[in-house]
C-alpha cells in the first residue's frame, strides 16, 4: 500500500459545495485535471460556471483507500447510493472537518489479498468501453487477449468471450445490442495514441502529441508536422496518459504544453514509464472504488 493525501477542494459557485478526493500524486495535479477535463463532474462544473476549483487543503495519509472510506463514514452520506465515484457533495465545512479529522486517525486496514494492478487497469478497460452499451459483465478481466468473461446484455441473453472482442466493438451474439464500431468505442473511451515527438532541426527539444485516433490514422500522415513521431503509445485514457507523460518529464501540467529542452534519452526514459504509470494510477481508482463498496 503506498501512502498518499486525501485532498478538498472548493468552488466559487457555492461555498458549500465540496470535492473530496484521495491521490498518491500530488493534489495540484489532480486539482488541474479536476479543472480540466470535461467528461467528470468536476469538469462539467468548470464548464458550466466559468470557475475553477481551488485546493482548501490536503493531508497525508498512510492509506488513502482507508482514509477515504473513513472520512465518508464519519458523515451524514455514508449511506448514499454509488454516485459514480465522484466524490462531490453539498456539506458544511463542520462535515468536511469531521470528516477530514476521521480520515487522519484512520490509519492502515488490516491487510487482505489484492490482485495485480494490470488485472484492475484491464477491468476498467473493459468497463468503460460498455458504457451505454447495454452490455455488463461480471468477474475481473485477467487478460483482455487470451481470457474470457462472462456477459450478458439488457435483453437478457449471455454469453463468454474475450475482452478483446467486446472492447473491439461486437455487441450480444444474440440480439446485436451494443454492436459498435472500434472507432466509436475508441472515441468513447477517449482512446488514441501518445506520441514523444522529436524536430528535425531542433535536435535538442521534444514535444508531447496526442490524438483521439488509432496510430494507423495518424502514422505518415504529417499529423503532427513540423514535428515527427519518435516514439509512440496506444492507450485507452488519452487524458490520464497526457497528464502523466508531462508529470514523468518532469514538467507538470497545467502548463501551455510548448516542447521542453530536454535529452532525447530522458524522454525515451520516461515513455518507457509511461503505461506502467498509468496502470498503478488506474489500479488505484479501482481498488480505491472497491473499498467504498462502489465497484460496478
Amino acid at each position: 500500500m503506498k501512502s498518499g493525501y486525501i485532498y478538498v477542494l472548493t468552488h466559487p459557485s457555492d461555498p458549500n459545495l465540496y470535492k473530496i478526493g484521495v491521490t498518491t500524486r500530488n493534489p495540484k495535479v489532480r486539482l488541474a485535471q479536476h479543472n480540466s477535463d470535461p467528461t467528470q463532474l468536476t469538469g462539467r462544473i468548470v464548464k458550466e460556471t466559468g470557475h475553477k476549483w481551488e485546493l482548501k487543503e490536503f493531508h497525508e495519509v498512510e492509506d488513502p483507500y482507508w482514509a477515504e472510506n473513513a472520512f465518508w463514514s464519519a458523515t451524514p452520506f455514508a449511506d448514499m447510493p454509488f454516485r459514480g465515484g465522484v466524490e462531490v457533495e453539498t456539506m458544511t465545512w463542520e462535515q468536511v472537518q469531521l470528516g477530514i479529522e476521521s480520515a487522519k486517525k484512520a490509519g492502515i486496514r488490516s491487510k487482505q489479498g489484492s490482485m495485480p494492478d494490470h488485472i484492475y487497469a484491464y477491468t476498467s478497460c473493459l468497463r468503460r468501453s460498455l458504457q451505454g452499451r447495454g452490455i455488463t459483465f461480471s468477474g475481473y478481466v485477467k487478460s483482455i487477449v487470451s481470457g474470457r468473461n462472462n456477459f450478458s446484455c439488457a435483453n437478457g441473453h449471455q454469453w463468454r468471450t474475450r475482452a478483446q472482442e467486446v472492447i473491439g466493438g461486437k455487441g450480444c451474439p444474440e440480439c446485436g445490442l451494443g454492436e459498435m464500431t472500434s472507432q466509436d468505442v475508441m472515441q468513447m473511451m477517449g482512446a488514441g495514441v501518445i506520441c514523444l515527438l522529436t524536430h528535425p532541426e531542433k535536435s535538442e527539444f521534444i514535444n508531447v502529441g496526442v490524438a483521439y485516433k488509432s496510430i494507423d490514422e495518424i502514422f505518415g500522415k504529417q499529423f503532427f508536422h513540423p514535428w515527427l513521431i519518435h516514439r509512440y503509445r496506444n492507450i485507452d485514457d488519452v487524458a490520464l496518459a497526457e497528464s502523466l507523460i508531462w508529470e514523468l518529464l518532469g514538467k507538470p501540467l497545467p502548463h501551455n504544453k510548448d516542447p521542453i529542452e530536454i535529452d532525447l534519452n530522458v524522454a525515451e526514459d520516461a515513455f518507457r514509464k509511461l503505461i506502467y504509470s498509468m496502470t498503478e494510477e488506474i489500479a488505484f481508482e479501482e481498488r480505491r472504488l472497491e473499498s467504498l463498496g462502489r465497484r460496478e
